[in-house]
């Protein structure tokens, strides 16, 4: 990370806020987003390696929907 200029106000001898340019929050922004986007990810990977597999075939048959046979030349 680059370093960033900032402006510490400080209120009653105690630091209060932290002034940074918008170009650089929307960086954090962003950065924070893709990180939990890839944290959900993860998640979503492990959870989903833990689940049971089910063939195409066999939810095709259990919705009910037949495919449809492609037509035989003559």
């Amino acid at each position: 990370m680059s370093k960033t200029k900032y402006d510490l106000l400080v209120r009653n001898g105690k630091e209060r806020f932290l002034v940074i340019p918008e170009a650089d929050f929307k960086a954090m922004q962003e950065r924070l987003e893709d990180d939990a986007d890839f944290r959900a990810i993860e998640t979503s990977k492990i959870r989903q390696a833990k689940s049971p597999r089910v063939p195409s075939a066999e939810v095709r048959r259990e919705l009910g929907i037949i495919p449809k046979r492609p037509k035989q030349k003559a």
